[in-house]
């Protein structure tokens, strides 16, 4: 049935209003940290400059933040990855005693609020733990929590789009469990095991509310730093290092399509699918 040309142009004018919506702030954002002027007064900037983002660069917090920032989200990704993804795959092909409930149990901490997440992983470490206050584990531990659900979802997604036909069938060919899930299943789920690892890593760099409480003020994170120099100063530096972030997150994410296309990962999930 042939939609009516009203609707396109309708739903056409409600994604470019979405669009429009979603990209606003991040171009303002740019734009502050290239305009001369410290306020950003209008969308067409007066000149061109990088003295912001020179600045952002010899600040010192954010220089320490980016390396802490990076080291933090490669580790909670790793731990996020090892944890989630054989827990994904026993709710998926195995029948665990309250799946539903586990289920629930996974996909609770986003509904927590992650202030709450922040000072009960403080009391614990305060507590329990002083010796991971403040280190890359401590903290990488702690988003953990934050990323879990999106590993459980995505790879469990994953699972439930390969054919467990063929891990059953190196099964009865001698193979392993092991070596049926690294042989087999493991190659069916590369995207969405790609897909949750960069999207995790991503979270993780990002997260402000839960790492402000696990680290002491001169050794934090990125976001972190950013959030305690708008508290001092609210000048065009804190724009300048935004954009770097949303740069950098533009780039990761264009490499991750550009290497899953030429690795071919796109062809092989529509072959999967359709049967060919």
């Amino acid at each position: 049935m042939r939609r009516s040309p009203a609707l396109e142009a309708l739903r056409f004018v409600f994604l470019l209003l979405v669009t429009i919506f979603v990209l606003a702030p991040l171009v303002v954002v740019l734009l502050a940290s290239i305009t001369p002027d410290e306020v950003l007064t209008s969308l067409v900037p007066k000149g061109f400059t990088t003295q912001w983002i020179s600045q952002a660069l010899d600040y010192e917090p954010f220089r320490v933040g980016i390396v802490y920032s990076a080291q933090v989200a490669a580790l909670a990704t790793v731990i996020a990855l090892l944890l989630g993804t054989p827990a994904a795959y026993a709710l998926a092909r195995t029948r665990v005693p309250g799946a539903g409930l586990l289920r629930s149990v996974f996909v609770a901490p986003l509904s927590l609020p992650r202030v709450v997440a922040g000072f009960c992983f403080f009391a614990l470490y305060v507590s329990l733990l002083p010796s991971a206050y403040g280190t890359v584990g401590g903290v990488a531990f702690a988003h953990v929590l934050l990323l879990l659900p999106f590993v459980v979802a995505l790879v469990g997604a994953g699972l439930a789009g390969s054919d467990p036909a063929l891990e059953e069938a190196a099964r009865d060919l001698g193979a392993s469990p092991l070596q049926a899930f690294f042989k087999v299943t493991l190659p069916q789920i590369r995207m969405p095991l790609l897909i949750a690892g960069v999207f995790s890593f991503l979270t993780s760099f990002d997260e402000v509310d839960l790492s402000i409480f696990l680290m002491p003020a001169d050794t934090t994170t990125l976001p972190v730093a950013i959030f305690l120099r708008l508290q001092q100063d609210q000048d065009p530096t804190t724009s300048a290092v935004s954009s770097l972030m949303i740069v950098a997150s533009l780039v990761i994410a264009l490499l991750t399509g550009l290497a899953v296309r030429r690795a071919g990962l796109w062809r092989t999930g529509r072959t999967e699918g359709t049967g060919e």
